[in-house]
């Protein structure tokens, strides 16, 4: 059996593992990527992947900073139409109200890890055919399930939701709330051209859609209760198509083609500690999951790295030195806790449909509409460069 050394071992090889591996070689660490790539093709029949994710200005700079290749097949949000089903009020936010050219980018997910995976470095070392099946504390020593141990000054956890390696750690929940819903998704083809605006209809079952590179192809993001969804999915495209225009009530003209579509269980989930001890750290998914409504999951994971390298940036030092990461910690779970019951509170407001309810929504959505300040000020929390982003 094989042994190496390396300054960092991050498992996980998703959009924000690859990240974190980029930032940490970017500061001269030399760092291991462990994974076992077992994620199925998610590609439709439109061409495009099922699986779309919308960055933040922030955290594509953040990207770009590392050296990654934003992959140029990109879709782009301008402004954003946010409405309640049945209701009467309706916000509208814009670029241009920040001062800014765009809200956010729309990149397929496969494109996204296929540019972070096709940067190389000469301190950036890969093992995608296997993962982590044991670990000695006391050593900091990794084991590898294709027969290899690693040591390590500091790994770092974002293999994502129900992480095996957490599992391993012993790591704890704060937060485990399984959703009992579903989400869908898919892309759809429309008889109007989207011209980069998102659309998103809150209600008992929250739509999203993202526009993409094409002006008559959008993203397709769906929560509905589990057994609304698995009927949903049972549907033809036809009966889908209806049900959809329904929905959403033709704001970017007919759906006239649907992709094959996919559905994923939903649950909102915290751990007890983003550094459980003095030489790991958990990021993204595997610290926390949030509802997909508000479209903040993977940008809330690369707020984490870009915590991380502001440790770094404190000076250099071992990184496992004590408490050196708890402050980071704190921060961060507050962060992250915050999501979870924001992403909490909107789910259960919506759910209640008695028309008092609705007046209030209807209310408070008028006059977040024409709070001006208010409105600035939720923009740019939402593109990662609010002031509560930028302490925590």
């Amino acid at each position: 059996m094989s042994t190496s050394t390396y300054d960092v071992v991050v498992s996980g090889a998703g959009i924000v593992g690859l990240a974190a591996a980029h930032m940490f070689t970017h500061h001269g660490y030399k760092t291991l990527v462990v994974d076992r790539d077992q994620s199925p093709d998610t590609t439709g029949r439109l061409g495009a992947d099922l699986r779309t994710i919308a960055l933040s200005p922030v955290a594509s700079t953040q990207l770009q900073a590392l050296g990654i290749d934003l992959p140029s097949r990109t879709g782009c949000i301008e402004s954003m139409h946010v409405w309640e089903s049945d209701g009467s009020s309706a916000i509208t936010m814009t670029a241009n109200e920040v001062q800014e050219p765009r809200l956010a980018f729309v990149f397929e997910n496969k494109s996204i890890a296929a540019a972070l995976k096709a940067r190389r470095h000469d301190r950036l070392q890969t093992n995608l055919n296997g993962r982590i099946t044991g670990i000695d504390v006391d050593a900091r020593s990794i084991e590898i399930d294709n027969a290899s141990t690693f040591h390590t000054d500091l790994l770092v956890v974002a293999e994502g939701s129900n992480s095996s390696t957490c599992q391993l750690l012993g790591s704890t929940l704060d937060i485990d709330q399984e959703l009992q819903e579903h989400a869908i998704a898919t892309i759809v083809k429309t008889d109007a051209p989207h011209k980069n605006s998102a659309w998103q209809v809150f209600g008992p079952s929250p739509l999203a859609l993202l526009p993409l590179s094409e002006p008559n192809m959008l993203s397709l993001i769906w929560s509905l209760p589990s057994d609304v969804s698995a009927r949903t999915m049972e549907l033809s495209d036809c009966e889908f198509m209806k049900c959809l225009n329904r929905t959403c009530e033709e704001v970017v003209g007919t759906v006239t083609e649907v992709d094959r579509r996919m559905s994923f269980p939903l649950h909102q989930r915290l751990v007890s500690d983003f550094n459980p001890l003095p030489w790991v750290l958990i990021l993204g998914d595997a610290a926390h999951t949030i509802h997909p409504l508000a479209g903040q999951g993977v940008n809330l994971g690369l707020e984490d790295v870009r915590a991380v390298e502001n440790v770094l940036k404190g000076g250099p030092q071992r990184l496992n030195t004590p408490n050196m990461w708890r402050t980071f910690n704190a921060k961060r779970k507050l962060r992250a806790a915050a999501m979870v019951q924001l992403m909490s509170f909107f789910s259960s407001i919506y759910a209640l449909q008695s028309p008092y309810m609705r007046l209030i929504r209807n209310m408070g959505v008028n006059w977040v509409n024409t709070n001006e300040g208010l409105k600035r000020q939720i923009i740019k929390e939402a593109m990662g460069f609010g002031p509560i982003a930028r302490v925590l």
